[in-house]
């Protein structure tokens, strides 16, 4: 008989037991690496190679290994709030962007956003010492993959469908429902993404203000996902304005400044919020990777980051957000779709209306003709989503013209033969 040591998991663990569109797209990119020249990765997050950005780190990093500071590295551990200096320095940039006192004890790294989310929302969701099961409030859906496995206990996330608006031929947008919204003491923290991921919205500076005042009347605090937004990246193509008011949780990460791969979140918070996520930090990480910290300090110290987000990284996507919608309004002629208006972030959020297959099946056509997209379904955490995002599918336009134009060429080929009841790219 076959020993197993997983013959019964604990509720927490058989959560991950089972299929996940975390997993899903983490999976595919992993063969992307191998297999990358023979497919279309339209799918993942990862962002462009932008050659300005590109060229800072290499340089960067070359200069920490000809001084020997890289050796400082890895050579000994950080505070569990990160690396002190670096703390210093990102504090100091916070507070003249926001122009209100921020002080190194406002501030933590993290080993990623994924894990600024975790904590944050075991902190404020889950039951409390009372016995109260408090869970995270999503304003908005359909809204980022990555919430929706969070919870060290199930059903954490409570989430409102967004309201759809059509702006203009073949466009639409979703926006809050604030008049559908009804809080009460079972709700630990709200939280939104800021351009959201998936769709490109930017929430309006109104809203968002609407927002933090709503958390405050119900003394929780607002958490927002800064992940592409201000004041870096700064993939933001609306005019929208950040400000950090009492009560308010900024996550910010490094990712989309191009390097992914450092793995480096910072959470911007009052000091009680801070001084406890240290302490679950400390249990579980005992410490950052200060790789990250490391490379990017001279660029927050000078506020050069601010110029690479603002002459390189913002225009970059930009130009591939208007290239991509051309191909789309060119490629998809015929069909009854509608593309999200896209205000940010690096992927446009595209509606098949009334598509006879799921964008499941679409995704695993796809796949089988070497292009990566990501299903809609996968964008509602909390289960509460407009009904048609099973007839979405999430598009990265981080790659060249050549990919997108041939991917989406793929996309449109295999949504007429959905609406015409052919097999996948059979022609029967």
């Amino acid at each position: 008989m076959e020993l197993t040591v997983i013959s019964e998991l604990s509720a927490f663990g058989a959560r991950f037991s089972q299929p996940s569109g975390t997993r899903q797209l983490m999976d595919d990119l992993g063969q992307l690496h191998q297999l990358a020249d023979q497919f279309s990765n339209l799918g993942g997050g990862n962002p462009s190679r932008i050659p300005e950005v590109h060229r800072w780190f290499a340089a960067k990093l070359a200069a920490l290994a000809t001084t020997g500071d890289l050796d400082k590295v890895w050579s000994a551990y950080d505070d569990p709030r990160g690396n002190n200096a670096f703390i210093q320095v990102i504090s100091r940039f916070f507070a003249e962007y926001f122009r209100r006192s921020v002080t190194p004890a406002n501030v933590i790294c993290t080993p990623g956003s994924q894990a600024s989310f975790f904590m944050l929302f075991n902190l404020f969701g889950g039951t409390t010492a009372t016995g109260v099961k408090r869970k995270i409030f999503l304003p908005q859906s359909p809204e980022y993959i990555g919430y929706s496995d969070l919870g060290v206990e199930s059903d954490m996330l409570v989430t409102q469908a967004s309201r759809v608006t059509f702006t203009a031929p073949h466009r639409f947008k979703y926006d809050i429902d604030f008049e559908a919204i009804t809080l009460d003491d079972r709700i630990g923290a709200i939280c939104i993404s800021r351009p959201t991921n998936p769709t490109g919205n930017v929430v309006s500076d109104e809203d968002l203000a609407r927002l933090a005042a709503l958390a405050a009347a119900h003394e929780i605090p607002l958490i927002v996902d800064c992940a592409y937004g201000a004041p870096f990246p700064g993939i933001i193509f609306t005019p929208s304005e950040l400000t950090w008011r009492d009560g308010m949780i900024l996550c910010f990460s490094l990712s989309k400044l191009g390097a992914p791969g450092l793995r480096t979140g910072i959470v911007l918070a009052q000091v009680e919020v801070i001084d406890v996520l240290a302490s679950m930090s400390a249990t579980m990480f005992l410490s950052n990777n200060s790789i990250g910290a490391c490379l990017t300090q001279e660029l927050f110290e000078s506020r050069a980051v601010l110029e690479f987000a603002t002459k390189a990284i913002r225009p970059y996507y930009e130009a591939r957000s208007r290239q991509c919608l051309a191909y789309c309004d060119e490629l998809f002629a015929g069909l009854d779709y509608f593309v999200h208006e896209s205000g940010g972030a690096i992927f446009l959020w595209v509606w098949f209306r009334n598509l006879p297959i799921s964008a499941q099946m679409l995704y695993a056509r796809l796949k089988q003709r070497r292009v990566l997209v990501i299903p809609g379904h996968h964008f509602a955490p909390g289960q509460s989503a407009p009904a048609h995002v099973s007839e979405c599918i999430r598009i990265s336009y981080a790659q060249t013209d050549e990919t997108l134009r041939h991917a989406l060429a793929i996309i449109a080929e295999e949504v007429r033969a959905a609406f015409a009841g052919r097999s996948p790219h059979s022609g029967t």
